[in-house]
């Protein structure tokens, strides 16, 4: 190499590391700003609530000396071991969980950029880069406390090394993505479906000047360094469960959830008996337990469960194969759709705790039009993108088979983000060429797919839920005037929600609002005796009694009629 060579190269890397460095201090510094904000204004900042209360929790046990807790593992045992080591470290501090996940955060973009500057060029690199800093979902995710703060680092982290190890095959980088892919294995399972595109990758996908003896030991090393993660928490299992499952026995009840005749795609908890909605995962994962029993007529093993839904599930698919047909079609638009589908928090009711979250960022909204153009835009350059190719296709493969989330799309969403930027340069490019026939075709081709993305597909406002669950964020912390402010925003959205009804009459009483308390009461018990609900019914009336309204024992409330569906 030339003299004048090395100091190209040589500014070149310092241009880079440069880059790198300022989009990181963009990024945390858009993310601290919001950890400001909901620290100051938001009710979840302290207190997780549904997976995050039993990450936390279960990170607890753990820096107690329980690493092996009870039963066979539900949820992926990753995030709560690096709770444990953050608690370990800073103290059993939300606060600092957050930071450092603000960290990752910044680092994650980083990432994103060098991922970019991989398959593209570094005008693609500082854009995509740029799209990640300023993603909406990515900050807001950063202030929860959800493993999706680990499951992204860790997967694009893993393509990129892929991307480098494919394009020059050496043991240690397929042990490095053996490793990478382990760890977001750990997190969520779902990545699991891009290990055996990568053996097939590397049995056919390498080219011919690479020994087939090579190619055994790429792909020794491979999944070795998966084994060596995964196989310590199935004997766990084993051991302590008394039961031979991978990682987790979530599986059967989420492909029934998907499939079932009522599901529409998203998140949709079945009735399983029960008369009231079962949302909590620990109460979940109860009352799919009780009904597959039941159903069986024995107690069954963790994977006994999970198999029998799978069952249940293939059941619904093949007494109604046109219906199934329609949902698969349905959950392959909304993986696609601007719409964010959420189950634990809403960033829409976020975004009344955090301005950040009101400015015009970042959005799939945008991203995915952008992503599917510059998809086509690249499509002469496959090769080099296969594992981007198939880490999307994984998590799309997953949405297919159960459902489609916010956050368990959110690693699409990112490994998208080049993609985006690539089309925005390359039209610019086309643009200064004056190259028309090319700019009228993809501008088309983009108004399309921006159509196809903000098509109208949620079926059900589930505002109602998000603001029921701040209602009860407030009341945790006895702020009642709040939470019944909360309650009255769930109700306007679904009248007939007799828990918020419920809950909105407590946080009433608690507000020393006995009046409004009396008729709140009155509603629920009016609700429960016309659902059959006996034990609402006698709440209802004992609180009555309490406050002064004196009724037989066995009359149900009476007075006030229920809001009309």
């Amino acid at each position: 190499m030339s003299a004048i060579a090395k100091a190209e190269s040589a500014a070149e890397s310092r241009n880079a590391r440069w880059a790198a460095l300022a989009l990181f201090v963009l990024a945390l510094g858009l993310r601290l700003l919001h950890l400001r904000e909901i620290g100051i204004h938001d009710p979840f900042y302290e207190i997780p609530s549904v997976d995050g209360a039993i990450y936390d929790a279960w990170a607890r046990e753990i820096l107690a000396g329980d690493w092996k807790g009870e039963g066979v593992l539900f949820l992926g045992p990753l995030y709560p071991i690096f709770l444990a080591i953050v608690y370990a470290v800073f103290g059993e501090s939300l606060a600092a969980l957050k930071g450092i996940q603000a960290l990752l955060g910044a680092f994650t973009c980083v990432l994103v950029w060098g991922l970019a500057r991989e398959l593209f060029d570094h005008r693609v690199a500082a854009l995509s880069g740029l799209l990640a800093a300023c993603h909406r979902m990515l900050i807001f995710y950063g202030g929860t406390v959800m493993i999706v703060n680990l499951q992204v680092p860790l997967v694009v982290g893993l393509v990129w090394a892929l991307v480098r190890t494919i394009r020059r095959p050496h043991v240690a980088g397929f042990a490095l993505c053996g490793l990478l892919l382990g760890l977001s294995a750990l997190a969520r399972q779902t990545v699991l479906l891009v290990a055996p595109l990568v053996v097939l990758w590397i049995a056919f996908g390498l080219g011919n000047e690479v020994p087939v003896a090579s190619r055994w030991r790429f792909a020794a090393a491979f999944g070795a360094m998966i084994a060596l993660l995964i196989l310590p928490f199935t004997i766990r299992n084993y051991v302590v469960g008394g039961d031979l499952v991978l990682l987790n026995s979530t599986g059967g009840a989420n492909f029934y959830m998907g499939n079932q005749r009522r599901a529409d795609g998203t998140w949709q908890v079945p009735s399983l008996g029960q008369r009231t909605r079962v949302d909590n995962p620990n109460e979940m994962r109860r009352a799919f337990a009780r009904a597959a029993e039941q159903a069986e007529g024995r107690p069954l093993k963790p994977s006994e469960i999970s198999s029998h839904w799978i069952g249940r599930g293939l059941d619904e698919i093949a007494a109604d194969p046109v219906r199934w047909i329609g949902l698969e079609l349905r959950k392959l638009g909304l993986f696609v759709n601007a719409y964010e589908v959420w189950n634990n928090r809403s960033v829409d009711v976020s975004k009344h705790f955090s301005w950040l979250l009101r400015l015009p960022l970042v959005s799939f909204g945008l991203i995915a039009p952008l992503g599917l153009l510059g998809l086509v835009v690249t499509r002469d350059r496959w090769r080099r993108f296969v594992p981007v190719y198939g880490a999307i296709g994984a998590y799309l493969a997953s949405a297919l088979l159960f459902f489609v989330l916010s956050r368990y799309r959110l690693p699409a969403t990112v490994l998208f983000v080049p993609f985006a930027a690539a089309a925005l340069v390359t039209g610019l490019d086309r643009l200064r060429q004056r190259d028309t026939r090319f700019l009228a075709i993809h501008t088309v081709l983009g108004t399309l797919f921006a159509i196809i993305v903000h098509w109208p597909l949620a079926s059900e406002n589930r505002m109602h839920m998000a603001y029921y669950n701040l209602g009860n964020k407030y009341r945790e912390l006895e702020r009642w005037d709040e939470a019944v402010a909360a309650y009255r925003e769930s109700l306007a959205a679904n009248p007939m929600a007799i828990s918020t009804h419920n809950n909105m009459a407590v946080a009433l009483e608690f507000a020393g609002d006995d009046e409004e308390a009396i008729e709140a009461w009155k509603v629920v018990g009016v609700m429960a005796m016309r659902a059959g609900d006996q034990m609402r019914m006698d709440r209802a009336a004992r609180h009555l009694r309490d406050l002064g309204i004196l009724i037989p024992a066995d009359s149900s409330p009476s007075g006030t009629q229920p809001p009309p569906p």
